[in-house]
């Protein structure tokens, strides 16, 4: 597990200033800094902690960390994952439900959710969510992909054959 170290993405190469982003790269990097950075800490993209991110309650009715702890402070919370290699890892959230990034920024912008222990985060707007104009999600998606790292999805090292 060790060796299994995701550090070959444009991102990883624009850090070392060995490349640079596109016009649209760069103005992505610089919504993601400012709306998504709280949660989703550079340079891993995730802060470990757990948050409601106003999610429907499913069917199933997954509490998320509340099942672990009890904690009525905890329900609907699930970890922040990382969003290196986000375009190889469909479908999204923890259940599944999308299918697509765009419907996943869609869910930020007009789909959030009042549900207990709504993250304070997604609470600083009305509606709820996060305010993404159709420009700004284009280029956050420019940038997302920016974080692939195809050397290391493909390295045989960490395959099954």
């Amino acid at each position: 597990m060790v060796m299994c170290v995701s550090s070959n993405a444009k991102y990883d190469s624009v850090m070392r200033n060995q490349s640079t982003f596109t016009p649209n790269e760069q103005a992505g990097y610089l919504l993601y800094k400012q709306k998504c950075n709280s949660c989703h800490t550079e340079p891993l993209f995730t802060d470990y902690s757990f948050r409601n991110n106003g999610l429907s309650i499913s069917m199933v009715n997954d509490m998320g960390r509340y099942n672990i702890t009890l904690q009525d402070s905890d329900k609907y919370k699930f970890k922040v994952p990382s969003l290196r290699n986000l375009y190889y890892t469909p479908p999204y959230m923890h259940d599944g439900r999308f299918f697509t990034l765009d419907a996943v920024l869609d869910h930020y912008t007009t789909q959030v959710q009042n549900t207990p222990n709504l993250d304070s985060l997604l609470q600083k707007s009305s509606p709820l969510g996060i305010a993404i104009t159709a420009d700004e999600k284009i280029k956050l998606l420019v940038f997302l992909k920016t974080l692939n790292d195809k050397t290391f999805v493909t390295d045989k090292r960490f395959s099954e054959q």
